[in-house]
């Protein structure tokens, strides 16, 4: 498809569309595939970072403010807001559960939903909920079980024995090194290794919201801010891991459904939170290669 990236995204938006409506499912499931890895492209490459961030969110919130509910701009405007407050943690009570008409795209902010469409009357079982990120995804707990157990042994394919002092090097500047996404991975592991058995042995425990840090690592969060050597976090890792697997092989369904609250995701379960770390951990892993490797990550050795 010649054109833009915009112009190409917003061809194959329409073509999706132009599919649903003539029943043929199985076409628009090949060209959303085919948009997703659009998005991805034009997002890596012209996404802002940053406070960047934040001012483009304001400005956005601007931009709609003719044409949206206002309390869904006013929604933007606070999670901008309270993001330069915290930064970088939006909570569910700034920014509520929202859902899409899909059959007219309106937005409906909050646990309440009409029992149909004020603009189109389409039943509320037509509208769609936006999960704030794809790791909350539904998933199967055996699968998930299986992958929180390979883990490890990807982390150290994906570091291929090199020493600390190779592990240490930017492969480009700005560029995170494989220690330091080690690090990422790390701090992400203990408030995995923290929540799972608050999880299992409270009943409904509030937990705490902390950025997994995309920046700077944490000086007085957990200790994966420590500069320990690559191997030394690489195993520390692969230590919170096998503990974690362990408490969790043999559950049942209840085991995998006991539940606690999160400021920012709502209610969670132990399910949840395991498929929530381990998709963040598998989303790491090509940087991690990339950075050990000495490239920055999408690009393969010449």
């Amino acid at each position: 498809m010649t054109g833009t990236p915009l112009g190409r995204i917003g061809r194959l938006c329409a073509l999706a569309r132009g599919l649903e409506r003539e029943g043929g499912y199985n076409g628009a499931k090949l060209v959303r595939a085919a948009l997703e890895g659009e998005l991805i492209r034009y997002t890596e490459r012209e996404a802002p970072s940053g406070v960047a961030v934040l001012d483009a969110l304001e400005a956005l919130a601007d931009d709609l403010a003719s044409g949206y509910p206002a309390a869904f701009v006013s929604a933007l405007r606070e999670a901008a807001a309270e993001a330069r407050r915290t930064g970088g943690t939006i909570t569910l009570a700034t920014a509520p559960r929202v859902h899409t008409c899909r059959v007219c795209g309106e937005l409906f902010l909050g646990e309440s939903l009409p029992a149909a469409c004020p603009t189109c009357e389409a039943p509320a079982l037509s509208f769609r909920e936006q999960l704030p990120v794809w790791y909350l995804e539904h998933a199967e707990p055996g699968t998930i079980l299986a992958e929180l157990a390979t883990g490890p042994h990807r982390v150290a394919a994906a570091l291929g024995g090199r020493s600390d002092e190779a592990l240490d090097r930017e492969p480009a500047p700005g560029q995170w090194s494989a220690r330091r996404t080690l690090e990422h991975l790390l701090f992400a592991e203990e408030l995995l290794a923290e929540r799972i058995p608050r999880l299992l042995t409270e009943d409904e425990p509030d937990l705490v919201a902390r950025a997994v840090w995309t920046e700077t690592p944490p000086s007085d969060e957990g200790s994966a801010s420590t500069g320990e050597p690559a191997s030394v976090i690489a195993e520390r890792l692969r230590t919170l891991r096998e503990a974690t697997v362990e408490r969790l092989r043999g559950l049942d369904d209840a085991g995998w459904a006991r539940a606690g609250h999160h400021p920012e995701w709502g209610r969670v379960t132990v399910l949840s939170q395991a498929a929530y770390f381990v998709r963040h951990e598998a989303a790491h892993l090509a940087q991690l290669a990339a950075a050990a490797d000495g490239r920055t990550p999408g690009r393969r050795p010449g």
